[in-house]
């Protein structure tokens, strides 16, 4: 297996074969794979006409996603070779985000797996409009934001970074002050090295990003991109939230924004029951589930 590292330059490779499977999950997207640069080494090979994407770190490795084409069982076996060779613990050797409709390729043997969190996918047309009932809370927080604060959304500059990772410093610094999940805060942690390296690449990575400035500010901030399945993924989305109504504001104009897609993935709740709440009070159309493949547990060693 020839690996090659990851570089930016390889998007127009890796959006070929992703256009290939076309799947809702956020992780179908190259944006959302070479952000985690700076947490991993990546490297990919093409095997038997597949791409296979391989995550390292002090850890072990493992595959990102399944092997993007139409692989057989011995693409498979071989991508499970490869990390078994490299992994001294074998529960990581493993494949992650796979998607429902390829578990037909892990229901027999060795394969087993496991379901992971859902991704929540909302209708663009209803986050724009907020009609209903269902929606009374989100509206009346807009509508609070717009009575009592000069805003305007604009699109991100370069000369937004500094100001935008303050603001991902104090939200998430907030954050971190009302929980102590010790993973919850390793994730914020992991998620602004992926934000610095995304700053530094958006439009590379076709990455649409805005601010929400108050008082000439930037205090809140807003990205996203399409995926390989024609959905658009909000992958980022923070703010001062001590401006009241503001998150609402900023998801709802961003929305519009949206032009190209009628649907919206908001990812997962990544197991956080808080935050699994604030996604299903917009009411999802579909949730999709994620899974992470892994061998049985006497196929170890292939």
């Amino acid at each position: 297996m020839k690996l090659r590292l990851l570089r930016l330059s390889d998007r127009g490779i890796f959006d070929r074969y992703l256009s290939r499977v076309r799947r809702p999950l956020a992780a179908y997207a190259f944006a959302h794979i070479v952000v985690w640069r700076r947490l991993f080494t990546i490297r990919w090979a093409l095997v038997h006409d597949t791409l296979c994407c391989f995550f390292e770190n002090g850890a072990g490795c493992f595959m990102y996603l399944p092997p993007l084409g139409d692989a057989d069982e011995e693409v498979l076996k071989e991508c499970f070779r490869f990390m078994e060779e490299k992994n001294h613990n074998r529960d990581i050797s493993r494949i992650e985000n796979v998607a429902p409709q390829d578990l037909a390729r892990f229901g027999r043997e060795p394969f087993r797996h496991y379901k992971k969190c859902d991704e929540y996918i909302v209708r663009r047309k209803d986050m724009i409009a907020l009609a209903g009932n269902r929606y009374r809370h989100q509206r009346n927080l807009c509508n609070y934001f717009e009575k009592h604060y000069q805003a305007r959304m604009r699109a991100y500059r370069p000369g937004d970074r500094r100001a935008v990772l303050d603001l991902y410093d104090r939200w998430a610094a907030a954050k971190k002050q009302k929980g102590s999940d010790a993973i919850y805060r390793a994730m914020l942690d992991d998620s602004r090295q992926a934000l610095v390296v995304m700053l530094g690449a958006l439009s590379r990575l076709k990455v649409k990003a805005v601010v929400v400035e108050c008082g000439g500010r930037p205090e809140a901030f807003s990205s996203g991109f399409l995926l390989s399945g024609g959905k658009f993924c909000i992958n980022f989305e923070f703010a001062d939230l001590s401006f009241k109504g503001i998150a609402a504001c900023t998801f709802r104009e961003f929305s519009r924004r949206c032009v190209s897609c009628e649907d919206i993935n908001i990812m997962d709740a990544v197991g956080l029951d808080n935050i699994r709440r604030t996604k299903e009070m917009y009411h999802p159309a579909q949730t999709v589930p994620n899974y992470t493949v892994l061998l049985k547990d006497e196929a170890h060693r292939l």
